[in-house]
Parts: structure tokens; sequence; C-alpha cells
């Protein structure tokens, strides 16, 4: 096993090597997990010697934050939460097409999206609850069973306005469900459901006990809480979770157009895509798998979703949320 990966390594080093030329400065702007980005520009310096300049923030910061600079744009890399933020900033502002067949041909088919980037993993959107306040998580075999006055004052969720992955959730949850889930998020409302910020936010209430559980619960934060020894259980409805690939993708306005396509490379080599199993993320590397603490997902169904189009109709939907369930 050994033999048959070294030559696949020895050709990663050797892709993501740069010129003696090359600029000595990348930056980078990412979405949480912060680790993440913070071990990745770690590896990737010490690697080359190019020094990573590092902005980390919710998707929605760094989006605004990009779209503030698109006169004068200052980020070479990007890496968000969510695919649909990606397609919807790449209509905005050039987007360099950056897909490797030697990187394409390695990826899991379940994050292998369309679009001109590579996703550098994924991660799950569910129910996370609190086991000292739900006795029976396993009930919960479909999402609206959160529904109910049993469920009054009990829930929280993200606001998708400000979390990537919950905004994918909508998206996604509404193009499966249609009106059922506009009714769904409105029956929400009404039992007096919070959406008090972005996922670390949500999740907190449920940590603490003040309220018994989270929708669009996103899989990393969650299992890393629960590894802290919270009283936590992740669980997937039976009737389908959201699979959310998260891209990675370098702008066309790059000041360092070498470095950026090698960190790019080194995020999607076997040792990128480890630093990515130890944040919690899903690998994008098929080869790579996902830290232990994650169920196993292969008996886990998802929700097929088709993310240029609901990339298409993401303004849309998210004004409509804004003003329906959240009043704004």
């Amino acid at each position: 096993m050994l033999k048959r990966f070294l030559p696949v390594a020895t050709a990663m080093l050797v892709a993501f090597s740069l010129p003696a030329h090359a600029a000595q400065t990348l930056v980078l702007y990412s979405s949480g997990p912060g680790s993440l980005a913070k071990a990745l520009a770690k590896g990737f310096e010490h690697s080359t010697g190019t020094k990573v300049e590092l902005y980390t923030a919710s998707t929605g910061k760094v989006v605004a934050r990009l779209s503030a600079e698109k006169g004068n744009p200052k980020a070479d890399v990007v890496i968000l939460a969510n695919w649909t933020a990606g397609l919807a900033l790449a209509d905005q502002q050039p987007v360099e097409t950056f897909r490797p067949e030697d990187i394409v041909k390695t990826l899991r088919p379940s994050l292998d999206a369309a679009g001109p980037f590579l996703p550098i993993g994924g991660d799950t959107v569910s129910i996370l609850v609190n086991t000292k306040k739900v006795s029976d998580p396993s009930s919960l075999t479909d999402w609206f069973a959160l529904n109910g006055k049993a469920w009054d004052d009990r829930v929280t969720m993200p606001n998708p306005l400000l979390s990537g992955t919950a905004s994918d959730f909508v998206l996604a949850f509404q193009a499966e469900y249609g009106q059922r889930a506009w009714d769904y998020f409105n029956a929400l409302k009404a039992e007096g459901t919070i959406w008090p910020g972005p996922n670390a936010a949500a999740l907190r209430p449920v940590e603490l006990g003040a309220r018994s559980a989270m929708l669009s619960a996103v899989g990393h934060t969650s299992l890393k809480a629960k590894a802290k020894g919270n009283a936590l259980d992740l669980v997937f409805p039976k009737t389908g979770t959201v699979l959310i690939p998260r891209p990675i993708f370098i702008l066309k306005s790059a000041h360092n157009m070498d470095a950026a396509k090698a960190f790019v490379r080194y995020s999607m080599s076997p040792a990128g895509q480890k630093l990515v199993s130890k944040a919690l993320l899903i690998p994008a590397a098929a080869s790579v798998e996902p830290a232990k603490i994650w169920p196993d997902l292969s008996s886990v169904k998802f929700i097929h979703a088709d993310w240029t189009k609901l990339a298409g109709e993401r303004a849309k939907v998210l004004a409509k949320f804004r003003k329906d369930v959240l009043g704004q």
C-alpha cells in the first residue's frame, strides 16, 4: 500500500513546488474552521517557504470582505464553507478555472460538484440534540419531527444569512420539499425557534442545555463540541441529510498565481487532506478517511442537490427567508 502511494505523494510535492522567481507572499481568505486554515498555511509555508497572510471569518464575513475589495482585490486563494456561495461569488468576481485532471480523479464522487474550482472537503448538515434533554434521539427520523408544541422554545438554527452551511441547507431543503419546507420554517418560528447567528452561536444554547436541539447543525463543530465531553449527539434523518462540498478557488486577480495554484495543490495533496480530516471535515480525496469520531457515513442517505441550479436561486430564496421567517 505504501509503495503505491509514494509516487503520488512525490508527484504532489513536485507539483506544488514554486519556481525560484515566485513572489514570497500568498493571501488566503478562509471560512472556518480557522484551525484548518492555519494548519494549511503553516504546512504550505514549511513546504515552500512562501509566507501566507491569513484572514478567517464566517462565510458571510469573508464574502462581504471580498465584495468590499472588489475594486482592489487582495485575496489570492479563497476557501468557503458552502458550494453555492462559491458559485455566486464566481458570477460577481472572475475566478480562475482550476480543476487539474490528476486531482479530479482522486475526489470522492459525492463531493465533486460542478463548478470552475475544486472541493477541499465537505460537511454534513443534520440535527444535533442534547442527550440530557432528548431521551431518544433515534426517534427523530425526519426533519419535521421537530415541529409541535412539545418543541416550543427548544430549537435553535444558524442564521442562513450569516452561515454558509445553513444557507445551503435552506436551499437544498426547499428544493427537496417545496412549499412544505416554507410551512416548516414558519412553524419553527411560531414555536419559538431562535436564529442567533452563525453555527457557533446556534450551537451554544444546545451545548449548555438551554435548548434541546439544533436544526441545520454542521458536522465538524458538533463533533468537536461532543469530543469535549458535552452531552450531544448527531442525528441523520432517514429521509435524507444534506452533504455540502466546500470550495477552494483562486481569484483571477491573484497577485501570485504560481503560489495560488501551488497552495491549492498542497491543500488537495495527501498531506493537506489529512489536515482536512484532522479538522473534522470530510476530506475531498477518496484515499483519506474522515476522523474516527465520525459515524459510518456509508449508511447515511443524502438529499440530492443540484448546486448549480440552487446557486441561481440563492438570492431569491435567502431574501424570502429573511422576510418571511426572520421578519427582517
